[in-house]
């Protein structure tokens, strides 16, 4: 039995109205003749052709308290519905579904309509265990400016990040030293293969500035492979979300400290809400714990 669409039921209206057999009409969509005569008494009864019900129960209607809470969060948090959801839930002490707080974003034009979903390819997600261990630095253009930013791989954590002219290995350098001396110096970083990070030429090889840079600093350089953007692929997603949302903040430094102390990541203890701060802290091995003993006492 093949199951029928809207688009089949007005073929079948149409042959049933140039006269063509119910027998035939049911054989070439593989239904029953009975279901052929329910659809032409259905057309003859009410002069409209038939369309299917959308399955399911009608959605209840919000109430206007609901819905404040709703745009309130969305307001402070500036996230999507299923993060806002376990928000909601702690801060007001109410369970909200997301399907719900993503039917009052739709109205309010905050979110895009949720189109079906393209099947993607399975993948494992790779991080580092211990945060300091890696992190993931690129650049990005923003407008008529450059944007550079390092993260911490295993907690997601901006540690650095400028606004330049342009993207230049003395800039790359200059937020690095920055990144170095607030939160210390990693064991690796990763980057793509961009003339900031590597010679043009003979790239393993050849002399670069950044490359004696992490070699001062006793940092081990690794490239990410060429074609393959899924290496670096953390550092590009917070640039995915950054041209989504920035419109949302008034500066980089407000969207930044969104991203590292206010919004919970789905990739790390999202159970717990964890925000990339939070992770960066718990993640940090013993033998870093001590230099960062300050921001501990803070917490």
């Amino acid at each position: 039995m093949r199951k029928l669409t809207n688009k089949k039921i007005r073929w079948i209206i149409k042959q049933l109205e140039k006269g063509t057999p119910v027998r035939e009409i049911a054989a070439v969509m593989r239904v029953t003749p009975r279901r052929i005569y329910q659809l032409k008494k259905q057309y003859e009864e009410t002069g409209e052709i038939p369309e299917l019900k959308q399955p399911g129960r009608k959605p209840k209607p919000i109430d206007k308290e609901t819905e404040q809470i709703i745009l309130q969060a969305y307001e402070k948090y500036k996230l999507s519905p299923v993060p806002l959801e376990r928000l909601i839930e702690r801060d007001y002490g109410i369970h909200i579904p997301h399907n719900t707080i993503y039917r009052i974003l739709l109205k309010h034009g905050l979110v895009e309509e949720n189109m079906n979903k393209k099947k993607r390819r399975k993948w494992v997600r790779y991080e580092r265990k211990h945060s300091m261990s890696l992190w993931q630095g690129d650049w990005k253009k923003l407008g008529e400016n450059w944007i550079i930013a390092f993260m911490d791989d295993a907690s997601r954590f901006i540690t650095c990040y400028g606004v330049f002219e342009k993207a230049t290995t003395e800039n790359t350098i200059k937020v690095l030293r920055k990144g170095f001396a607030e939160y210390g110096i990693p064991d690796e970083i990763l980057t793509d293969h961009g003339t900031q990070f590597v010679a043009a030429k003979s790239r393993e090889r050849a002399k670069h500035r950044f490359k004696k840079f992490l070699v001062e600093n006793g940092v081990r350089h690794i490239l990410a492979r060429i074609n393959h953007p899924q290496t670096n692929g953390k550092i590009e997603r917070f640039f995915g979300l950054m041209e989504q949302k920035i419109g949302l903040f008034e500066s980089l430094d407000e969207f930044v400290y969104w991203y590292n102390y206010v919004k919970p990541h789905m990739s790390l203890n999202f159970e717990e809400l964890e925000t990339p701060y939070q992770a960066f802290l718990r993640k940090l091995p013993a033998e870093r714990v001590f230099e960062y003993g300050r921001w501990l006492i803070e917490e």
